[in-house]
Order: structure tokens, then sequence, then C-alpha cells
């Protein structure tokens, strides 16, 4: 309600006209003030997340760069992650499911060449097949180039990043070149100094920036530091391949895949181990003697030799004596609580339910090609936003070089590279080739696009088809495996021979 001060009531003496005047415009400027009010707390309530009241007063969410968060946290959760990887079986089996669909078997490449012949572009496939498929490549000649890319591939997942480091060989091996596999705990991070210096560099924390952002190098450890002393030496990045998942733009190092579900696996781990101990001791059958208050029994009375049951025992009692046995308390839903933390744990993952835990109790056709496609689609982005261009892509020119160095191709040669990832597994392979043939024959897709989806690589797949027909024609079989000899091929598609015919 409006009150009047002493002014109003002066003026009301001298003039009520002009009072009321005053009066309806006071009125008029508390409903406004009213309103205004009312819209700015609207306005702040349009987004629920940004609101401030009591109930999300603990609501911790500080402003920070990604590399202030990174740091802060980064050791920790490496630690923590590989902790769960040795430990924990859901979090070895989700680094296995997303290492073992992402790499399989490998990522294969395949060479095209500008300026060099075809058999200098058959040797340098060859020479390819030397060095991948072989341990020469690696530095500590344990793993293949595939072996190595499954390494990378599981060192990302668990630790958040990788290292891969070009030496050069001596120049007794086929290929002067051999890749060294570091994890990111070799990033010497107290080399370290926040600030631009006067040749327009900065160090932040063991990484070597130029004034443009680039990365002009590492400061790594020669060995692990908490093994052999903790000396490191400037690498340039020309030498180096830095490995991770960018979440935020500028992100300079990388985190465990398992930072959204490290708390649920270990809330999730120490759940099941009190209920395993539980069940322990549910599963101890105790017997409990007990006497009557007016019981004259003392101790020694022939009752305490029952320390144990056994099958069809008989046993008296004394009057006044009972036998009682423990009930040990029962815990209502712990599947159901089990399951509901292994979707979020999955989730946080980027792998199905079914995925994760080998559990396809509840799965039928429709719901696991569902969860199949959608984990599917995480797989693609990790081979072809994160593997393929950050690794596979280059450590071909380092390959190349070293051919190059070898005399295999000339200097001046031009070598892109495809990348072939291993095939993916169908859920019902009759049903979705037959789907796939039908995509073919509409246009929707080609044949290569078919083949390399299956994991194979065209240009190989068609001189073995070749080989092939030749063979058979050469002893003289006609297998119905050959699409010239297939009895079910519709008659308007038969193979016409037509050698015989002659020109009009």
């Amino acid at each position: 309600m409006m009150r009047k001060n002493i002014f109003d009531r002066a003026i009301e003496l001298v003039s009520p006209a002009m009072a009321l005047n005053r009066y309806h415009a006071k009125a008029r400027l508390e409903v406004a003030n009213k309103h205004f009010e009312k819209m700015v707390k609207n306005q702040e309530r349009k987004y629920d997340g940004a609101s401030k009241g009591r109930h999300y007063s603990d609501w911790f969410s500080p402003e920070q760069s990604v590399n202030q968060e990174v740091i802060a946290a980064l050791t920790t959760l490496r630690n923590r992650s590989r902790e769960l990887g040795r430990n924990n079986p859901y979090a070895i089996n989700a680094v296995r499911a997303i290492r073992n669909n992402v790499v399989g078997t490998g990522i294969i490449p395949t060479a095209k060449g500008a300026g060099i012949g075809k058999n200098q572009l058959k040797q340098l496939k060859e020479a390819w097949n030397d060095w991948a498929g072989k341990t020469n490549c690696d530095f500590d000649d344990m793993n293949t180039f595939y072996g190595l890319e499954s390494i990378i591939m599981k060192t990302v997942v668990e630790s958040g990043e990788c290292l891969i480091r070009k030496v050069r060989s001596t120049s007794a091996d086929d290929i002067p070149l051999r890749l060294q596999i570091l994890e990111g705990d070799y990033i010497d991070s107290s080399k370290h100094n926040g600030q631009w210096q006067p040749d327009n560099t900065m160090l932040y924390y063991g990484i070597k920036f130029a004034k443009d952002g680039k990365r002009l190098g590492y400061w790594i450890f020669r060995h692990h530091p908490n093994e052999f002393g903790a000396v490191s030496d400037f690498v340039p990045a020309s030498d180096m391949i830095h490995v991770y998942e960018v979440e935020r733009p500028g992100q300079m190092r990388g985190v465990p895949f398992s930072c959204g579900a490290m708390l649920r696996l270990k809330d999730l781990d120490d759940y099941e181990f009190t209920e395993r101990i539980r069940s322990k001791v549910a599963a101890a059958f105790a017997v409990f003697i007990t006497d009557d208050a007016t019981s004259e029994n003392k101790p020694g009375d022939g009752v305490d030799d029952l320390e144990k049951v056994e099958p069809g025992m008989i046993k008296h009692l004394k009057p006044g004596q009972g036998i009682s046995v423990a009930q040990p308390p029962m815990t209502q839903g712990f599947s159901e609580f089990v399951k509901s933390n292994l979707r979020g744990i999955s989730a946080g993952f980027g792998t199905s339910y079914e995925t994760l835990t080998n559990d396809y109790s509840n799965v039928n056709f429709s719901s696991g090609r569902m969860g199949w496609l959608e984990f599917n689609r995480n797989v693609e982005h990790l081979q072809w936003n994160l593997l393929i261009p950050r690794f596979c892509d280059k450590v071909y020119p380092w390959f190349v070089e070293a051919c190059q160095l070898k005399g295999i191709i000339p200097f001046g040669a031009k070598v892109k590279v495809t990348w072939t990832p291993p095939r993916r597994e169908m859920i019902d392979p009759l049903k979705e080739i037959q789907a796939i043939k039908e995509q073919l024959r509409a246009g929707l897709c080609s044949w290569q696009d078919v083949v390399r989806m299956f994991g194979y690589i065209p240009e190989e797949l068609t001189e073995e088809l070749k080989q092939d027909a030749e063979m058979w024609d050469n002893l003289e079989l006609k297998p119905t495996i050959d699409a010239r000899f297939d009895p079910n091929r519709p008659p308007d598609q038969e193979p016409q021979d037509v050698s015989s015919e002659k020109p009009e």
C-alpha cells in the first residue's frame, strides 16, 4: 500500500487535484517496478542450470581453462584409472573392448604414388609389409606396427594420452626407422614457466610453444621418472606424435576415458566386495545354545561339547536349554542396483551395456543391433577422428622418408595413403549381406566402399579375384563359388561367350 509523507499531505492542503495526479503517478510507478522485478527474476530462471538458489549452493563449478583443469587432476586420474585397469573386471573389459573394436587385427594402409612407377610403388608396398609386419618397426623389438596400434589405443583409453617418438635406426636395418612408444608420464612437467620469453616461446608443463601456438617440442625423460631418475631431453615436435582425444578447444593433454565413470566403478567394486563378505557370513551356519534364566545348568555340564553340527546328529539338551540359528540380513534389489550402475559405467566409456558386461540375457535381435550400431559409431569416431589422423597419417611420411633414404623410391615422389580399418562383425550376416546387395543394386554405395567396410583393400581383392578366375580356367573347373558358374544366377544375367560372335 502506498504511504503518504509530509510533503504529500502539504500538497493535499494546497492543491487536492495536484495531489491526486501525484498519487496516480506513484501508483503506476509502483506497478511498473514490480513488473520489472518479476521480469528480471524470470529472466534469471530462463536457464534452470544457472539457478543459484539454496538447493544448488553447493554446486561447485569453477571457471577454469581446460588445461588448468587437466593439469591439476591428470596425475590422480591417470593413477586411479590404471589401478582400476589392474583390478576392476569391468574397467579391464571396457578398455579391452574399445581397443579390440577400434584396432582389431590392425588398420591397414593403401599407398598411391605420383611421380613413381608401378614397380617402385610395388616395392614401397613390399617394404611396408616387411617393416610393419615384423617387429623391426618397434624400438623395443616386441610388436609389429599393428601391435603398436593396439598398445597406443589401450594407452590412450586407460591413461588418456600416448607419445610416439621417431628413432632413426642404423643403416643395418632394411628401413632405418623405429617407433618408441611412451606413456604420458615421460613428459617432464617441471619444465614450466607459463610466460612468453624474449624468443617468443613458452614452456607449459613440459611442452614448448611458439608465439602462434604451434608446438615446437617436448621435454622427455630418458627413462620413466619413477625408475631410473628424472633426466629429460628436448625432442623437437617433428620427431614426436602426441595422441589423445581433444574434448575442448586448446586442450594440450589427454585424460583417461574412465573419468566420468571412475567413482561409479570404485563404489560398485566396494559394494560388491561387501556383498561377497555378507554372502560368506550367510553361508556360515551358526548355532547358539541358550539357557533359561531359571536354569541351574553350569558350564561343563555336557553342553559345551556341542561345537559343530553334523548330518544326522542327535543331541539331547538339558532342561531350560534351547537352540537358535543365526539369520544374516538379506539384501534386496542387489541385481537391479548393479545393473543400473553398470549402465552408467558403460555410458561413461561409450560402450553398450552388453559389451561391457558380456550379459546378453535380455537381448533380442533389434535391441542387440541398436546397441551394436551405436557402439559402432563411437568406434568409427575413434578410428577416423583420433587414431588414423593423429597417428597413422603422421607415421607414414616418416616411413616414406626412410624409404627414400634407402633408395626404394625417389626423393621427389609424392605418396598418398588411405587406411582400411578392420571389418565389423555382423549380427545376422545373411540378412545384412542381402541388404548390402540391395544397396549396391540401388546405387546407394559403391563396391569399393563395401569392400573397405569388410576390412579388405579393393585393389588387392580385385587382383585376387582375377587370379582365382584364371586358376579355375586353367584347371578347367567350374566351382559354384565363381559367379560365372553360380546355378542360382538369374538367366538374364548369365555371362555370354562373345569370343564366337562375328561382327556384322
